[in-house]
């Protein structure tokens, strides 16, 4: 398995010669494996229920028969052919209208995880990971509140890898595979996706909001283009991606120059 567990302090030498230092990380600080379970985020479900695992601790399934994925969809996925994992934060530093700030934060990490691999990432509002117009990841996040605080956050995401043939419903994956021509690792994909996660978790620790809004916009999918959208209503309508609020809701400008704020599953895109 990976070891997602201590590294050096970036840019510091791993024993500094006055301080003997080490960057003890977060994400990745406790890993759990199984070969086969339901879903990730069930388990973790689970474990918060009775105890409280160690913040960090990482649920990683080589299958998942029952995967989890947004509006009580399905997430499809070969067994071993993808990363699966499911991740336990207390992100309670932060207040309840604060928390898609953790859905920004995961989503940079994993576009720049794949910025490696492939051009032309994006981040597609609310959750979901693109290459071009092609899905290649997903997110899930629960969050439990008490008051206006967060008491316990599990973040669910798969990322496509190795697979290459997918359901017919799906309309839109893509893989790594599928655009290299090449297989890869799942697990040392994981190893480096604990470093990067854990660099954006620390600066929303640290209350640097800023470093997270802006990359966050640079990367939205279609951000500042007029695109066609359907409502929850029905309604079709057409506007300019002007950004996203506190809330997590997506702004859109229509041709007017009117403001609309849209929350999960209130729009989506028409492709």
């Amino acid at each position: 398995m990976p070891d997602c567990q201590t590294m050096p302090v970036p840019g510091k030498k791993p024993y500094d010669s006055y301080l003997n230092i080490l960057y003890i990380m977060i994400i990745g600080s406790n890993i759990i494996y199984r070969e086969k379970l339901s879903s990730t985020n069930a388990l973790a479900a689970q474990m918060l229920s009775s105890n409280r695992p160690e913040e960090g601790t990482l649920i990683y399934a080589y299958e998942q028969s029952e995967g989890k994925g947004q509006k009580g969809n399905s997430w499809i996925s070969e067994p071993g052919k993808n990363l699966t994992v499911s991740i336990i934060l207390y992100p309670d530093f932060l207040e309840a209208g604060q928390q898609f700030m953790i859905s920004k934060a995961v989503s940079l990490a994993i576009a720049e995880l794949l910025d490696d691999y492939s051009a032309s990432i994006s981040i597609k509002w609310p959750n979901d990971i693109y290459h071009k117009d092609d899905k290649i990841a997903g997110i899930l996040i629960e969050n439990a509140l008490e008051g206006n605080k967060i008491v316990n956050t599990i973040i669910g995401t798969g990322i496509n890898i190795n697979q290459t043939i997918f359901p017919p419903a799906l309309p839109n994956p893509v893989s790594l595979k599928i655009l290299n021509k090449r297989e890869y690792h799942p697990e040392k994909m994981l190893s480096a996706f604990c470093r990067i996660f854990d660099l954006w978790y620390g600066r929303l620790r640290s209350g640097h909001l800023s470093n997270i809004n802006e990359p966050y916009l640079e990367r939205l999918y279609r951000f500042n283009e007029t695109a066609e959208f359907s409502t929850a209503g029905g309604d079709r309508l057409q506007g300019r991606i002007a950004g996203v609020d506190s809330f997590g809701r997506l702004i859109i400008e229509s041709t007017e120059g009117n403001l609309s704020y849209y929350g999960f599953r209130e729009i989506e895109f028409r492709h």
